[in-house]
């Protein structure tokens, strides 16, 4: 029996079910049968809509999940190996918006006193959809700026800080800042090469063109220093802003390194997250069967030296501030 033969069965490939109601674009709103339980809002909340629907609890249902993060930080294959790990594999989307504009647009339209149903509402939906295949549901949050700027964003973290035995758990994923700036200048070089038709954020382990761009265009970056500190100064403010707003709201979440993930000879990172999200390999995790659920291969290069072509004039500029950490 081959390897490929062997990933199937233990890995069945991950489902994008782009035709259910949570996926289409705009807020989407799950409609209980009933609303006979649903008449009081949730603490802390006094006013406002109660809750539009209640989340499962049972052993077959789905744990909700959150992974919050900034672009070109893995989220997509970290969300993928921890669906496949605690049991099932779908595709989750970037609900609040795959960039800064549609983030911004996506929290206008949720309307006031919604106290977070934006976010209840979604992950009922996903639970029915899911009813019995256990595993993990959720969405992907993408920590832009216009997501600590509104009341609705706020409302939605109050509500999983305050809902019962913290059903929904939070998953932030952080990346060296310095290597997020790489891979978006990397992204926009190849997507002015590449043919518009081919899928080249993440790679596949066959497919060599996808590959081979990555490598080609990986490599000798020019890292425009007129502006990066201000750039690692704004991406700093908002990955502090956040955890300072879960703690001060008592948000459940856990906070989790894109290098120990991926760099780390074992899976100790990764158990992290299966015991906070209370399903999945908690002990005894291999880092080969973490790669192994992997649908996608990695294709950053380790060292600055050979990504950056002005190296030398990024470590002069770091040298003296607190970003000298992210070189490597």
């Amino acid at each position: 029996m081959s390897r490929n033969t062997v990933k199937q069965i233990e890995f069945p490939p991950c489902i994008d079910k782009a035709n259910k109601t949570f996926y289409k674009s705009g807020l989407v709103g799950h409609k209980p049968k009933t609303l006979t339980l649903n008449k009081i809002p949730l603490p802390p909340f006094t006013s406002g809509d109660s809750p539009i629907c209640h989340l499962k609890s049972s052993p077959l249902s789905p744990v909700p999940v959150i992974l919050l993060s900034f672009g070109r930080t893995g989220s997509s294959s970290t969300w993928q190996v921890m669906s496949r790990l605690t049991g099932h594999c779908f595709t989750c989307r970037e609900y609040t918006g795959t960039n800064s504009r549609k983030s911004d647009a996506f929290f206008s339209n949720i309307p006031p006193s919604n106290n977070g149903n934006w976010i209840l509402g979604y992950l009922c939906a996903q639970q029915n959809a899911y009813k019995d295949k256990g595993g993990i549901v959720g969405f992907k949050w993408k920590g832009y700026k216009p997501s600590l700027n509104n009341n609705a964003s706020l409302d939605g973290l109050r509500m999983i800080a305050h809902y019962p035995n913290h059903q929904i758990k939070i998953v932030v994923l952080r990346r060296n800042l310095l290597d997020v700036i790489l891979s978006r200048i990397k992204q926009n070089i190849m997507k002015s090469f590449v043919n518009e038709n081919e899928h080249i954020a993440h790679c596949e382990p066959d497919n060599k063109t996808c590959i081979d761009a990555h490598k080609k265009f990986g490599s000798g970056l020019h890292v425009p220093t007129d502006y990066l500190l201000n750039v690692l100064h704004n991406l700093t403010v908002v990955e502090e802003r956040f955890e300072q707003v879960f703690e001060e709201l008592k948000v459940p979440h856990i906070m989790v390194s894109y290098e120990e993930l991926y760099y780390r000879s074992d899976a100790e990172e990764w158990m992290r997250i299966f015991n906070f999200i209370g399903r999945g390999p908690s002990v005894n995790l291999s880092k080969d069967r973490v790669e192994k659920a992997m649908e996608f291969v990695g294709t950053s290069n380790p060292s600055h030296r050979v990504t950056m072509s002005n190296y030398e004039e990024v470590k002069n500029l770091l040298e003296a501030t607190k970003y000298k950490k992210f070189l490597h």
